[in-house]
C-alpha cells in the first residue's frame, strides 16, 4: 500500500502535468516540430536515467528506460 495520501497523489500528478504543459510551451517558444520535441523528450529521460545511473553504459541505460517505459504503460491500463 501507499504511503501517500490521495491529496499527496493529487497534487504529484497536477506537479507532472504542469511539468508537461511547460515542456509544450517550450516547444512552441522555441518553434519545435513534434519531432525535435519527441527527440528532446527522449533527450531529456535519457539525461535523467544517466544522472540517476552514472555507471551504467548507454546500452544498460536505453534497456532501463525502456522497462521503465513500459511498467509505467503496464500500470495506467489497471
Amino acid at each position: 500500500m501507499s504511503d501517500h495520501s490521495p491529496l499527496d497523489d493529487a497534487k504529484r500528478r497536477l506537479k507532472v502535468e504542469q511539468t508537461v504543459r511547460a515542456f509544450l510551451q517550450v516547444m512552441e517558444d522555441e518553434e519545435l516540430t513534434v519531432e525535435e520535441g519527441l527527440v528532446a523528450w527522449n533527450m531529456l529521460g535519457f539525461t535523467i536515467f544517466q544522472a540517476v545511473y552514472p555507471e551504467d553504459s548507454h546500452e544498460l541505460t536505453q534497456e532501463k528506460m525502456i522497462i521503465f517505459s513500459q511498467s509505467l504503460f503496464d500500470s495506467r491500463k489497471n
